[in-house]
């Protein structure tokens, strides 16, 4: 049975005509109705893209329930809460009622704040069908999206989660010409509805851990992502940012990373907002399962500058130890840290490598590498560090060095220790 609302969507319906502008006053336009940050919108079809395995179905159940109890504990603005209508398309439900309940856990939110605020869907029990290939062989036929939008309106559902959105169609991932057809689809409800959309998107195997990987990573034909008015990225975090960050290798999997991937409605976010998955407990443990279940809760996570781990005395303490130079420096300072010569080197790489000025905080403080080379690349650009030509004895070569300028010393006392 047709929907009379398609009519006006479908070839054969509405008669199309041109209608003169309106011209409102700027001021009398209703402003954008956004409901969560300027990622989700009503009206309008968002895309989250990602790898397998880093977290994607945390996050959008996270951000359905933040939107339904009205509460941001995922750092991002609830502008208005409404009714989230989560279709997992690939889990068991209980596999869900899993993470939702990790969720409730982690972030101490009552059942009271969730009771018929939350819709849960999965796949295994009844499958979504968008969009298919018609009887024909050749038309697109929409087999549930009557059914979706007498649903929504029935509900007063302002959000609806598809995770993934290839489990919703049977289409030709590859055919940009289906591929914007599903989407089409899903923009129809979204504006039947008034609710917002966010489609769950794979990423092409290979970009999981590419630093280069972006909205183009998407799988499949791009007329998905290029239909959504707004796409993020959701990403592992890769081994250079764990390094720049601190986290230990072993605790990589656990952070990921969101970027605007594409905001034509909302300027894009300066910089990439974190998350960590937590390790939470249900206490479900029975006698044949001991431990019970432990399910990832995704939870905003804030990076740590490396500036924060080095006080005023920090620095001082170090710059005393680089003013020193390396075993059998200008300064007659002590061994222990690798090297030899005069001076220490403002870069590590080259002849200078051994020397590098870097190799200082990492022995102090046990930084990384990359950590210590944006300390000394920031002290060179402020001239508190200054590069300096020597005359190594051993090598009767000239090199260069760096010495400190001293008048640009943090003013505190001088660290308590004597040099190492």
């Amino acid at each position: 049975m047709q929907d009379p609302f398609w009519q006006n969507w479908d070839a054969g319906g509405q008669i199309l005509s041109a209608v003169p502008a309106a011209l409102p006053d700027p001021d009398k336009i209703a402003p954008r109705e956004w409901l969560y940050g300027t990622a989700l919108v009503r009206r309008f079809v968002s895309v989250l893209v990602a790898p397998g395995g880093v977290g994607k179905s945390a996050l959008v159940l996270g951000q359905a329930l933040a939107l339904a109890t009205g509460k941001n504990f995922l750092a991002e603005k609830i502008h208005h809460s409404v009714p989230a209508w989560v279709l997992n398309l690939e889990d068991p439900l209980e596999e869900t009622e899993r993470r939702l309940a990790a969720l409730m856990i982690r972030h101490q939110i009552p059942r009271a704040d969730v009771a018929g605020r939350i819709f849960l869907h999965s796949g295994r029990q009844r499958r979504v069908r968008m969009a298919v290939i018609g009887t024909d062989g050749f038309t697109i036929a929409y087999p549930d999206r009557a059914a979706i939008v007498e649903t929504v309106k029935a509900q007063g559902i302002g959000l609806i989660v598809v995770d993934p959105f290839v489990k919703s169609h049977t289409l030709d991932e590859n055919s940009n010409a289906h591929m914007d057809a599903a989407a089409t689809a899903w923009a129809e409800v979204a504006e039947a509805t008034g609710a917002a959309i966010q489609l769950v998107h794979h990423m092409r195997k290979g970009n999981a851990d590419d630093s280069l990987a972006s909205v183009e990573s998407a799988r499949g034909a791009k007329s998905l992502t290029d239909a959504a008015r707004v796409a993020r990225l959701l990403s592992p975090m890769s081994l250079t940012e764990a390094e720049q960050l601190g986290v230990k290798p072993a605790e990589r999997w656990r952070h990921v990373r969101l970027d605007d991937a594409k905001a034509n409605l909302a300027p894009r976010a300066e910089k990439a907002l974190w998350f960590k998955l937590d390790t939470v407990n249900l206490n479900n443990a029975t006698e044949l399962y001991p431990h019970g279940d432990n399910v990832a809760a995704i939870t905003p996570w804030h990076p740590a500058s490396v500036w924060s781990r080095l006080s005023p005395a920090d620095c001082n303490f170090a710059l005393d130890r680089i003013a020193a130079g390396p075993a059998g420096g200008p300064a007659g300072g002590p061994a222990g840290v690798p090297g030899g010569g005069g001076m220490f080197a403002p870069q590590r790489r080259g002849m200078g490598a051994h020397r590098w000025a870097g190799h200082v905080l990492v022995t102090l403080f046990s930084l990384t590498e990359t950590q210590a080379g944006e300390i000394i690349a920031k002290w060179l650009r402020t001239g508190l560090l200054v590069e300096t030509e020597f005359r190594d004895a051993d090598q009767r070569k000239t090199r260069i060095g760096v010495r400190v300028n001293d008048s640009l010393r943090p003013t505190i006392t001088p660290h308590p220790g004597p040099l190492p």
